[in-house]
């Protein structure tokens, strides 16, 4: 393929970079847009039940998406037949997909609440399905219009469209059918028009997704599990039968809006950070952490102060959220930004793989035991501390390996 054709790389200017910023913050806050509306649409239990679906069906995305959301950009990127590259993902995700999207179905059932299941179960189903974007793909070669046409635009589209439908006729399953079948119609046509422009053989295409579950485990692991320490709580709740789950939900999403965004500024700072060597990475290091600490002061501080007395009136009077439940939330959310600082931009680009890797493994063993014991203590406001607690141990954990490069050791 040559360079002129559609699918070759193309050069990261760096209009083209902050357009892709631009279009993930559109697709990552999408399900934001449409959060008013779904709330007073399903209502405290209903709300809990779609939010029991989001948090399987995001750990089961990243498991069906299986590290290409870290990796893929790099290798579209660098490689010469990009199309190739994304033809290998949509065959490892589309195998993933048939053994995964069975299994949070049936976990999702057996979380839900509900005496009918389907509204937990369809909204596991359409969050899973989000594993099968392809945004990374236009980062990797630099076409920020792929992006906006195949993922920002249906997402917000489809999150508003079901999260008004649902409203108007006082039936929240409307919700995640309409977004599960949008997102399948979205991945065929985003299939056709990058994948299938092309000749190829199935032997070439087995061969290539075959290299690429040898290459993608270890990646898929790690963001597995740090997704898994993120998106446990809710669902462990709900399995645990929780009388915490209920009242846990809004607290629960409103906190990981909070991570989304951390980790689009951080990202942001990844390449700035790896790209220098020597003494200026060491400052861009150091630059980057103090940025951060900021960060997170400000974001800890709004998410104890503001959350309390905005939740509910943005997402209705029957939520609420506790003072000290959110003082907890200001605490996770303000270790996790300083710990997620240190992994990326000082842990990672200093090749320290297996410091990161342990900052996962912590967070994902104690987040179970931390919330459970919680909640048992403490209901909502207990739960909250355990996450606190959980963040923290990371944030200390990635901290001992980055410290050390921080100060040029």
């Amino acid at each position: 393929m040559t360079a002129s054709t559609p699918d070759a790389p193309r050069p990261h200017r760096a209009r083209n970079v902050a357009l892709l910023t631009g279009v993930s913050a559109l697709s990552a806050v999408s399900p934001l847009l449409a959060l008013p509306l779904l709330t007073r649409a399903a209502g405290p239990a209903g709300f809990a039940e779609i939010a029991i679906g989001q948090a399987l069906g995001t750990l089961a995305a990243t498991i069906i998406t299986f590290g290409w959301a870290v990796r893929g950009p790099v290798e579209a990127a660098r490689s010469s037949h990009p199309a190739r590259v994304f033809r290998a993902s949509i065959a490892v995700r589309g195998a993933n997909s048939l053994v995964v999207l069975p299994v949070v179905a049936v976990v999702a059932a057996v979380a839900s609440h509900a005496q009918d299941h389907s509204l937990a179960v369809l909204s596991a189903l359409a969050f899973s399905l989000q594993g099968l974007t392809m945004s990374w793909y236009a980062v990797g070669v630099g076409r920020p219009t792929l992006a906006l046409v195949f993922d920002a635009i249906p997402r917000i589209v489809l999150n508003l469209v079901g999260a008004v439908t649902a409203l108007v006729t006082g039936e929240p399953l409307l919700y995640p059918v309409i977004l599960l079948v949008g997102t399948v119609v979205a991945t065929f046509l985003a299939t056709g028009a990058i994948g299938l422009r092309e000749r190829f053989t199935a032997r070439s295409l087995l061969t290539d997704a075959g290299a690429a579950y040898r290459a993608g485990w270890r990646t898929a692991l790690t963001a597995t599990l740090l997704t898994f320490s993120e998106t446990a709580p809710q669902s462990t709740l709900a399995i645990a039968a929780s009388p915490a789950a209920v009242g846990f939900a809004p607290f629960d999403r409103i906190l990981k809006y909070g991570y989304i965004g951390v980790y689009m500024v951080s990202g942001s700072f990844q390449g700035w950070v790896s790209s220098a060597t020597g003494d200026l990475a060491h400052r861009r290091m150091r630059r980057a952490v103090g940025i951060h600490a900021g960060l997170a002061l400000l974001l800890g501080v709004a998410f104890a102060t503001v959350v309390p007395w905005a939740t509910p009136v943005v997402l209705g009077p029957g939520f609420v959220i506790a003072p000290l439940t959110a003082v907890f939330g200001g605490v996770a959310l303000a270790a996790m930004t300083v710990g997620t600082a240190l992994g990326v931009c000082v842990v990672l680009p200093s090749g320290r793989d297996g410091a990161y890797l342990a900052a996962v493994v912590v967070a994902a063993a104690l987040v179970v035991p931390a919330v459970l014991t919680g909640s048992a203590l403490g209901g909502v406001t207990g739960a909250a501390a355990g996450v606190a607690i959980v963040q923290l141990s990371a944030l200390a954990t990635v901290a001992t390996a980055a410290v050390p490069v921080l100060r040029g050791q």
